[in-house]
């Protein structure tokens, strides 16, 4: 062991370790931890919109059902006074902190710049639950009304259901005030029928003030203007941005939209009906008649890869908007997380107990799975998937001979500078290159000269093929998938920027047979079209939902696709429409809708509007490509059919204390069960199984054998109505329900049971997908639920934990195969103990070996072995080796001394492990690494094991140790199998402290 504690020489030894040196920094806290950063802390006392007066001498705050916050109340008043107090003295705690924000409302805490060492001094507090690094986020980026059903005789629209009185919040980046699509002019009060009729006054139940507009100093052109009845209130939230970023010169310091996105977003969820397009169509939102209260926290610096939303902003802005009295909040904003954890979640989990309805995009990081991302991926809001209506339209290659093959190919054309409406069409022979990927120059150039190129993907880069059939005289290009994907087509970028001739990309099955056949003929052509409508986007985010795998997201589809609505004239050269593409525009599709069903029913709760549209959503949507039908990771319960939505049958409600079981269950953070203790909830009733949360939707993620989830309806129909249940089974899987029938009469609730077996022609580990559906009487009422199951052979845990240096424990698996069935062991290995101690500002680095044959090494950090051992210093790990070289292998950061950097099969040789002083109390931290290193069986535990797995059967398996060192740690790893492959593991570690 060699510990140097000299910054000096520490720096020398990293430059002598070469690719160690040269490590990106970002991975490296050292000269992280001496910036100010913004920071979000979460107070231990509930919100203004969860307080039930449980404090002696101050009322509940919470509103009752159907009731919005009143600020103007006593109640409130004392309360915010009470939480002020509590919020000045923790900030006071702090001196070097500087407030950027403060919430009270769906949020109890604030935001603060300060250094991570005072971050740290927060998270030690008994009155703080949370502290979080502020994450910057991305906004993701006609005739939808007719499409989606508003219209027609039994639209809604047609019966005044337009969205009167209902007010959408719009958190995104402003909004172009003098949009005619906002202008407070009289429109139909049946959306496009009957005489127009002026916006009456603000509603009552909104009391937010405020129109950010004018700041001529920052910005000459931004105008002033004054907020009417129909934009009733505009702000922006900019203190967190501005902290770390500047403004691009033509950004506004107000609620203005420079970018257009927030006008996008706010016209297509409640912008005015008659409104004349930009090619003489007429435009409308959602909801033509609902308010619009704007919210600005996205913004655009100089650097484009800076601009964004900060979460503290959009935490201010949720804050604001529960406040202010809003029925609708669309937030078309998002981060590449797939896991939630974040203090916004934690509002939107309050603001949606607060009666509000949240839509929010899905994210645009399709076709590849789990690129659902936060927040979307919470239960409690509406996560929205893009799809393709009936205006949308991919090119396409008609074939006009040999005849046998004659057809239109569809395509989508490829992002060069030349485009098929530069050149017009194109009619030529259809000729395969030789070589047939164009990766080198053309031996058939005569043949390609004045033709179209038919070249197949891969083996170079596009723009190799491009201009290698350029080079031959072709006039355009046209390429096919290979088989790795043989129904996927995407816009590629296939030249360079000065060539002259456009080109497409169709599917692999169609290149395949052109390419197959001779003397083919076609025609490229800007004017042939194929519908691409019923398709989920290419772009739009799918599951499996990274943070909760038993929650499917997304959870609904809308039009996202060549939508054109508002935007400002800064960013489309002085037009004030465009057509965007992106979940961002899927999602105010549902916020317009969400207020349609909120004016209809105003006692529904966010969960109920949730569940009726997921329940009466069109299922028969296709993948971005080909022929295959969607499944619920492309478009959750399916399009929303919004005039189904109102009429559901029934509905499946989840509460505040549902949503807090169903964290238990995810493990997530405690400070989001508000001081409720997950075994009080368990005691209650509540299951803390994900899989038994009350949504429209049934996921079980791990199907070992059996498992039976329960579901609870409420009946939302007249009358006495009775319904059965039909179910379309995953492939592989029995389900059985439990009860079959229900009688219910409005209002009744029901409870039944879906028990989920897996087969023998189940496929292990793969995803299967089904659904179930309630049938009234007559079919009126279909209220279908997806089904998204993955069998698996075993469920284990993930690891257990004993304590002494002899001793027993012992846990329960589930099988989900039958046949022979064994436990190996690797270990117990006693870990390698290295002292010692960071002063502020220093790190130390620490030398060990790792022998050779060794299988799995564990170098690790315990909250107990640093500090004063109750987790509030913060040492971070990094990883190095072997030697010579020393390359970075691993590093662990977590918010406290407990980090894990863990190597399967690793080189033997030296490494270094570089314990880094993030932020630790005063003075000298000490702490103790371990290093484990595991390597067969080490003859100290005994393994108690049936030998035998049945189909759903749940066993016993038992481990005996003894002969351990005491005052140390050991580790071991169980491997669960059939003796010829590992199904799952489970880690062993026995403290002997």
């Amino acid at each position: 062991m060699k510990i140097i504690r000299s910054s000096l020489l520490l720096a020398g030894i990293l430059l002598s370790f070469g690719s160690m040196a040269e490590t990106d920094p970002k991975t490296l806290k050292p000269d992280i931890r001496r910036d100010h950063k913004v920071y979000i802390v979460q107070l231990a006392d509930k919100p203004l919109v969860a307080y039930e007066g449980h404090i002696p001498g101050l009322a509940a705050t919470k509103p009752n059902a159907n009731a919005k916050l009143n600020p103007q109340s006593s109640q409130y008043r004392h309360y915010a006074d009470f939480l002020r107090a509590r919020r000045d003295t923790v900030l006071a705690s702090v001196p070097g902190a500087r407030k950027v924000h403060e919430y009270q409302v769906a949020f109890n805490g604030f935001a603060a710049l300060m250094s991570s060492k005072d971050a740290e001094a927060l998270r030690a507090r008994k009155d703080v639950l949370g502290v979080w690094e502020d994450k910057l986020l991305k906004p993701q980026t006609d005739s939808t009304r007719d499409f989606l059903g508003l219209t027609g005789f039994f639209g809604p629209w047609l019966w005044g259901v337009t969205g009167e009185d209902i007010v959408i919040g719009v958190i995104d980046s402003g909004v172009h005030p003098e949009h005619p699509s906002l202008a407070d002019t009289p429109t139909p009060r049946r959306g496009n029928r009957g005489r127009a009729v002026p916006y009456g006054p603000v509603p009552d139940h909104f009391v937010g003030e405020g129109c950010d507009f004018g700041n001529s100093e920052f910005n000459p052109a931004d105008a002033p203007f004054e907020c009417n009845r129909k934009l009733i209130k505009a702000e922006s939230y900019s203190d967190a941005f501005l902290t770390v970023n500047t403004l691009a010169d033509y950004e506004f310091l107000s609620a203005r939209d420079a970018g257009g996105h927030g006008t996008h977003t706010a016209t297509t969820a409640g912008g005015n009906y008659g409104v004349e397009g930009p090619t003489g169509g007429i435009l409308s939102g959602m909801a033509p008649r609902a308010r619009i209260a704007v919210y600005k926290v996205c913004w655009d610096a100089p650097n484009p890869d800076d601009s964004g939303c900060f979460s503290s902003d959009s935490m201010a802005a949720i804050d604001q908007a529960v406040a202010d009295g809003v029925d609708v909040i669309n937030f078309s904003v998002g981060g590449s997380s797939t896991t939630f954890n974040g203090p916004d979640d934690i509002a939107f989990l309050y603001a949606a107990d607060a009666g509000v309805f949240v839509s929010v995009s899905a994210g645009n990081r399709g076709p590849d799975s789990e690129t659902v991302g936060t927040p979307s991926g919470v239960p409690w809001v509406t996560a929205v998937a893009a799809m393709e209506d009936d205006q949308s339209f991919g090119t396409g290659l008609r074939l006009d001979a040999p005849a046998d093959i004659a057809a239109t190919y569809e395509g989508l054309e490829g992002g060069g500078p030349v485009s098929l409406a530069d050149v017009g069409a194109i009619s030529a022979n259809v000729v395969t290159t030789e070589p047939q990927d164009a990766c080198g120059p053309l031996t058939n150039s005569d043949a390609i000269d004045g033709q179209i190129a038919l070249v197949i993907r891969g083996g170079c880069a596009f723009t190799d093929k491009y201009n290698n059939a350029a080079a031959a005289g072709a006039r355009a290009i046209v390429v096919y998938n290979d088989g790795t994907g043989p129904d996927r087509m995407d816009p590629i970028v296939m030249s360079a920027p000065d060539t002259t001739i456009p080109g497409i990309m169709i599917r692999h099955s169609d290149g395949a047979l052109i390419a197959a056949s001779s003397d083919s003929a076609g025609t490229l052509s800007p004017e042939i079209q194929v519908s691409r409508v019923d398709r989920i986007a290419g772009f739009s985010s799918r599951g499996a939902n990274g943070g909760a795998p038993d929650i499917i997201k997304p959870d609904v589809a809308a039009p996202g696709v060549g939508i054109i609505a508002g935007t400002s004239p800064v960013s489309s050269g002085g037009n004030l429409f465009a057509a965007m593409n992106g979940t961002s525009m899927a999602s105010p599709h549902v916020a317009g809708v969400m207020a349609l069903l909120k004016q209809v029913h105003p006692d529904w709760t966010p969960a109920m509007a949730k569940s009726a549209l997921m329940t009466t959503a069109r299922s028969g949507l296709r993948k971005s490509f080909g022929s295959e039908a969607a499944d619920p990771f492309d478009i959750g319960s399916g399009a929303i059919s919004p005039s189904d939505a109102f009429t559901p049958g029934l509905v499946y409600d989840a509460s505040l204390p549902d949503y807090f079981a169903f964290l238990c269950g995810a493990e997530k953070q405690p400070q989001l069960v508000d001081g409720t203790t997950c075994s009080e909830l368990e005691d209650l009733g509540y299951s803390t199984d994900s899989s038994d949360l009350n949504l429209a939707s049934i996921g079980v993620a791990e199907l070992a054998g059996s498992q039976t989830i329960t579901r609870r309806v409420t009946s939302v129909a007249p009358g006495r109505q009775w319904y059965w249940v039909s179910v379309d089974a995953p492939e592989g899987v029995n389900v059985h329900v439990q009860p079959r029938v229900l009688r219910l009469k409005r209002g009744e609730s029901a409870t039944y049971r879906v028990t989920f077996t897996a087969t023998d022609a189940a496929s292990l580990g793969e995803w299967t997908f089904g659904s179930l559906t309630w049938h009234s009487l007559g079919n009126r009422y279909q209220v279908r639920s997806p089904i998204a199951l993955r069998p698996v052979p075993i469920t284990a845990p993930e690891s257990v934990i004993g304590n002494g240096s002899e001793g027993s424990l012992s846990f329960d698996v589930q099988f989900g195969y039958s046949g022979n069935y064994q436990v190996q062991i690797s270990g117990l290995a006693e870990g390698i103990a290295y002292p010692g101690a960071v002063e502020d500002g220093d790190n130390d680095l620490i030398f060990f070996e790792i022998p050779e044959g060794t299988e799995l090494s564990r170098i690790a950090l315990f909250d107990a072995d640093v500090g004063a051992g109750d987790g509030s210093d913060d040492l971070d790990l990094q990883v190095y080796g072997p030697a010579p070289d020393f390359p970075l292998v691993g590093s662990s950061g977590t918010p406290t001394s407990a980090e894990t950097v863990t190597l399967r099969n690793p080189e033997p040789g030296q490494y270094a492990a570089f314990v880094v002083d993030y932020a630790s109390a005063a003075g000298p931290t000490p702490y103790t690494l371990f290093n484990f290193n595991l390597k067969g069986d080490a003859g100290n535990a005994l393994l108690s094991a049936p030998t035998a797995a049945d189909v759903g059967r749940r066993s016993s398996v038992s481990l005996d140790w003894m002969g351990l060192a005491p005052g140390g740690r050991a580790l071991g790893l169980l491997r669960h199998g059939d003796g010829e492959q590992t199904f799952a593991e489970t880690e062993v570690m026995i403290n002997t402290q």
